[in-house]
Protein backbone atom coordinates (compact mmCIF):
# COMPACT_ATOMS: atom_id res chain seq x y z
CA UNK A 1 0.00 0.00 0.00
CA UNK A 2 1.22 3.62 -0.46
CA UNK A 3 0.03 6.49 0.70
CA UNK A 4 -0.86 9.77 -1.74
CA UNK A 5 -1.71 13.01 -0.34
CA UNK A 6 -2.64 16.23 -2.30
CA UNK A 7 -3.04 19.64 -0.65
CA UNK A 8 -4.84 22.30 -1.53
CA UNK A 9 -3.93 23.62 -4.07
CA UNK A 10 -4.02 20.41 -5.83
CA UNK A 11 -7.93 20.34 -5.33
CA UNK A 12 -8.45 24.04 -5.44
CA UNK A 13 -10.92 23.57 -8.63
CA UNK A 14 -12.27 21.41 -11.37
CA UNK A 15 -9.36 20.62 -13.26
CA UNK A 16 -6.99 20.38 -10.66
CA UNK A 17 -9.61 17.39 -9.52
CA UNK A 18 -9.81 15.59 -12.87
CA UNK A 19 -5.36 15.80 -13.19
CA UNK A 20 -5.68 14.38 -9.62
CA UNK A 21 -7.70 11.85 -10.96
CA UNK A 22 -5.17 11.01 -14.31
CA UNK A 23 -2.25 10.57 -11.57
CA UNK A 24 -4.28 7.99 -9.60
CA UNK A 25 -5.64 6.29 -12.96
CA UNK A 26 -2.15 5.60 -13.55
CA UNK A 27 -1.51 3.58 -9.94
CA UNK A 28 -2.35 -0.36 -9.95
CA UNK A 29 -1.07 -0.54 -5.84
CA UNK A 30 -3.69 -0.33 -3.27
CA UNK A 31 -3.59 3.44 -2.67
CA UNK A 32 -4.94 5.79 0.68
CA UNK A 33 -5.46 9.01 -0.44
CA UNK A 34 -4.68 11.73 1.50
CA UNK A 35 -6.84 15.37 0.68
CA UNK A 36 -6.52 18.90 1.93
CA UNK A 37 -9.56 21.43 2.15
CA UNK A 38 -10.20 23.11 -1.27
CA UNK A 39 -8.09 26.14 -2.10
CA UNK A 40 -8.10 28.73 0.95
CA UNK A 41 -11.36 27.05 2.03
CA UNK A 42 -9.47 26.82 5.66
CA UNK A 43 -8.51 30.58 5.60
CA UNK A 44 -12.21 31.45 5.13
CA UNK A 45 -13.47 28.99 7.82
CA UNK A 46 -11.07 30.57 9.94
CA UNK A 47 -12.35 34.12 9.31
CA UNK A 48 -16.19 32.64 9.80
CA UNK A 49 -14.96 30.82 13.15
CA UNK A 50 -13.75 34.45 14.80
CA UNK A 51 -17.03 36.01 13.58
CA UNK A 52 -18.91 33.91 15.28
CA UNK A 53 -16.53 34.57 18.67
CA UNK A 54 -14.75 37.52 18.11
CA UNK A 55 -13.69 37.87 21.65
CA UNK A 56 -11.55 34.52 21.38
CA UNK A 57 -8.09 34.44 23.09
CA UNK A 58 -5.80 31.72 22.28
CA UNK A 59 -6.11 30.38 25.83
CA UNK A 60 -9.81 29.94 25.26
CA UNK A 61 -10.77 26.34 25.10
CA UNK A 62 -14.08 27.06 24.08
CA UNK A 63 -13.32 28.73 21.65
CA UNK A 64 -10.59 26.18 20.22
CA UNK A 65 -13.53 23.18 20.53
CA UNK A 66 -15.36 25.07 18.26
CA UNK A 67 -12.81 26.34 15.58
CA UNK A 68 -11.91 22.45 15.17
CA UNK A 69 -15.63 21.77 14.53
CA UNK A 70 -16.04 24.48 12.36
CA UNK A 71 -12.69 24.23 10.26
CA UNK A 72 -12.51 20.34 10.16
CA UNK A 73 -15.80 20.66 7.81
CA UNK A 74 -13.22 21.65 4.92
CA UNK A 75 -11.64 18.80 4.72
CA UNK A 76 -14.74 16.39 4.44
CA UNK A 77 -16.32 18.37 2.24
CA UNK A 78 -13.22 18.40 -0.25
CA UNK A 79 -12.85 14.68 -0.07
CA UNK A 80 -16.79 14.02 -0.37
CA UNK A 81 -16.30 15.83 -3.43
CA UNK A 82 -13.10 14.09 -4.67
CA UNK A 83 -14.68 10.46 -3.66
CA UNK A 84 -17.79 11.45 -6.09
CA UNK A 85 -15.65 12.31 -9.39
CA UNK A 86 -13.03 9.85 -9.04
CA UNK A 87 -15.99 7.16 -8.72
CA UNK A 88 -17.32 9.28 -11.84
CA UNK A 89 -14.19 8.85 -13.27
CA UNK A 90 -14.12 4.93 -13.19
CA UNK A 91 -11.66 5.05 -10.12
CA UNK A 92 -13.77 2.98 -7.40
CA UNK A 93 -12.93 3.63 -3.87
CA UNK A 94 -13.81 4.02 -0.18
CA UNK A 95 -14.64 7.43 1.62
CA UNK A 96 -13.01 6.97 4.87
CA UNK A 97 -14.25 9.40 7.76
CA UNK A 98 -10.77 10.36 9.70
CA UNK A 99 -12.38 11.50 12.47
CA UNK A 100 -13.51 7.95 13.40
CA UNK A 101 -10.12 6.78 13.38
CA UNK A 102 -7.53 8.93 14.41
CA UNK A 103 -8.47 9.27 17.69
CA UNK A 104 -6.77 12.06 19.41
CA UNK A 105 -6.94 14.11 23.27
CA UNK A 106 -8.80 17.28 23.43
CA UNK A 107 -5.74 19.44 22.55
CA UNK A 108 -8.09 21.56 20.24
CA UNK A 109 -6.40 23.45 17.42
CA UNK A 110 -2.78 21.00 18.28
CA UNK A 111 -4.40 17.31 19.05
CA UNK A 112 -1.76 14.55 19.77
CA UNK A 113 -2.89 11.51 17.97
CA UNK A 114 -3.24 8.09 20.26
CA UNK A 115 -1.56 6.15 18.13
CA UNK A 116 -1.99 2.37 19.97
CA UNK A 117 -5.92 3.08 19.38
CA UNK A 118 -5.48 4.74 16.23
CA UNK A 119 -3.62 1.88 14.45
CA UNK A 120 -6.63 -0.42 15.91
CA UNK A 121 -9.24 1.35 14.62
CA UNK A 122 -7.76 1.88 11.18
CA UNK A 123 -6.71 -1.56 10.83
CA UNK A 124 -9.88 -2.86 11.74
CA UNK A 125 -11.75 -0.48 10.04
CA UNK A 126 -9.50 -1.56 6.40
CA UNK A 127 -9.95 -5.47 7.02
CA UNK A 128 -14.03 -4.80 7.47
CA UNK A 129 -14.14 -2.49 4.37
CA UNK A 130 -11.50 -4.00 1.15
CA UNK A 131 -10.85 -1.55 -1.26
CA UNK A 132 -8.11 -0.53 -3.84
CA UNK A 133 -8.56 3.02 -2.91
CA UNK A 134 -8.98 4.87 0.30
CA UNK A 135 -10.16 8.68 0.14
CA UNK A 136 -9.83 10.31 3.71
CA UNK A 137 -9.01 13.95 4.99
CA UNK A 138 -5.63 15.46 6.61
CA UNK A 139 -4.92 17.61 9.62
CA UNK A 140 -8.18 16.29 11.37
CA UNK A 141 -8.60 13.48 14.06
CA UNK A 142 -11.53 13.03 16.90
CA UNK A 143 -11.58 12.37 20.44
CA UNK A 144 -13.03 9.25 21.86
CA UNK A 145 -16.04 11.38 23.14
CA UNK A 146 -16.92 12.36 18.92
CA UNK A 147 -15.50 15.94 19.14
CA UNK A 148 -13.39 16.51 15.76
CA UNK A 149 -9.63 18.01 16.30
CA UNK A 150 -6.93 19.45 14.45
CA UNK A 151 -3.54 18.69 14.39
CA UNK A 152 -2.21 22.30 13.50
CA UNK A 153 -1.85 24.06 10.44
CA UNK A 154 -0.95 22.09 7.59
CA UNK A 155 -0.92 18.94 8.87
CA UNK A 156 -2.22 16.78 6.36
CA UNK A 157 1.46 16.01 5.37
CA UNK A 158 1.41 14.48 9.54
CA UNK A 159 -1.72 12.60 8.91
CA UNK A 160 -0.10 11.14 5.59
CA UNK A 161 2.81 9.75 7.65
CA UNK A 162 0.95 8.39 10.56
CA UNK A 163 -1.11 6.59 7.85
CA UNK A 164 2.14 5.12 6.47
CA UNK A 165 3.31 4.43 9.97
CA UNK A 166 0.29 2.50 11.42
CA UNK A 167 -0.04 0.39 8.10
CA UNK A 168 3.60 -0.28 7.09
CA UNK A 169 2.78 1.62 3.64
CA UNK A 170 5.55 0.77 0.80
CA UNK A 171 5.95 4.56 0.86
CA UNK A 172 4.52 8.21 1.19
CA UNK A 173 3.99 10.76 -1.86
CA UNK A 174 3.32 14.24 -1.30
CA UNK A 175 2.26 15.67 -4.63
CA UNK A 176 3.14 19.45 -4.27
CA UNK A 177 3.32 22.67 -6.50
CA UNK A 178 7.17 22.52 -6.75
CA UNK A 179 9.25 20.37 -8.46
CA UNK A 180 10.56 18.69 -5.05
CA UNK A 181 12.81 19.93 -2.09
CA UNK A 182 15.11 22.70 -2.80
CA UNK A 183 18.87 23.53 -1.42
CA UNK A 184 17.23 27.56 -0.99
CA UNK A 185 13.87 28.81 -1.88
CA UNK A 186 13.92 29.42 -5.71
CA UNK A 187 11.92 32.47 -5.38
CA UNK A 188 14.58 34.54 -3.61
CA UNK A 189 17.71 31.91 -4.48
CA UNK A 190 18.51 32.56 -8.12
CA UNK A 191 21.13 29.32 -8.08
CA UNK A 192 18.93 27.02 -5.88
CA UNK A 193 19.23 23.59 -6.77
CA UNK A 194 17.03 20.81 -6.56
CA UNK A 195 17.66 18.23 -4.87
CA UNK A 196 16.97 14.94 -5.66
CA UNK A 197 17.92 12.54 -2.69
CA UNK A 198 18.31 13.41 0.87
CA UNK A 199 17.96 11.84 4.61
CA UNK A 200 15.65 12.24 7.23
CA UNK A 201 17.92 14.62 9.05
CA UNK A 202 19.03 16.65 5.76
CA UNK A 203 15.23 17.60 5.45
CA UNK A 204 14.55 18.02 9.02
CA UNK A 205 17.40 20.25 8.83
CA UNK A 206 16.47 22.42 6.27
CA UNK A 207 13.02 22.73 8.16
CA UNK A 208 13.92 23.76 11.03
CA UNK A 209 15.72 27.05 9.05
CA UNK A 210 12.59 27.75 7.46
CA UNK A 211 11.66 25.39 4.49
CA UNK A 212 8.24 24.93 4.32
CA UNK A 213 7.87 21.64 1.67
CA UNK A 214 7.06 19.53 4.66
CA UNK A 215 5.15 19.70 7.69
CA UNK A 216 7.77 18.87 10.91
CA UNK A 217 6.05 16.47 12.18
CA UNK A 218 6.11 14.26 8.83
CA UNK A 219 10.01 12.72 9.44
CA UNK A 220 9.62 10.88 12.95
CA UNK A 221 6.97 8.02 12.09
CA UNK A 222 8.50 7.55 8.96
CA UNK A 223 11.79 7.51 9.75
CA UNK A 224 11.69 4.89 12.66
CA UNK A 225 10.34 2.89 9.86
CA UNK A 226 12.12 3.45 7.11
CA UNK A 227 9.52 4.17 4.94
CA UNK A 228 10.82 6.77 1.99
CA UNK A 229 8.96 10.12 1.27
CA UNK A 230 8.89 11.51 -1.95
CA UNK A 231 8.17 14.91 -2.79
CA UNK A 232 7.22 15.29 -6.51
CA UNK A 233 5.54 18.14 -8.52
CA UNK A 234 1.98 17.42 -9.24
CA UNK A 235 1.57 19.35 -12.52
CA UNK A 236 4.12 17.09 -13.97
CA UNK A 237 3.72 13.96 -12.28
CA UNK A 238 6.33 12.13 -14.57
CA UNK A 239 9.52 13.99 -13.08
CA UNK A 240 10.96 12.32 -10.08
CA UNK A 241 11.12 15.36 -7.68
CA UNK A 242 13.38 14.28 -4.38
CA UNK A 243 13.26 11.49 -1.99
CA UNK A 244 13.82 11.45 1.34
CA UNK A 245 14.98 8.49 3.65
Amino acid sequence: MKIYKFGGASVKNAERIRHLADILANESEDLIVVVSAMGKTTNQLEEFTQMLYPDATYEDKEYDCLYDQVVSTGELQSTRIVSAYLNHAGIANHWMDITQLLQTDDTFRNAQVDIAASQQHLQTYIQQHPAHVYVTQGFIGGTKDGLRTTLGREGSDYTAALLAYMLDAESVTLWKDVQGVYSADPRKVKDAQLIHEMSYAEAAALVEKGAQIVHHKTFEPLAEKHIPLYVRPFLHPKEKGTVIH
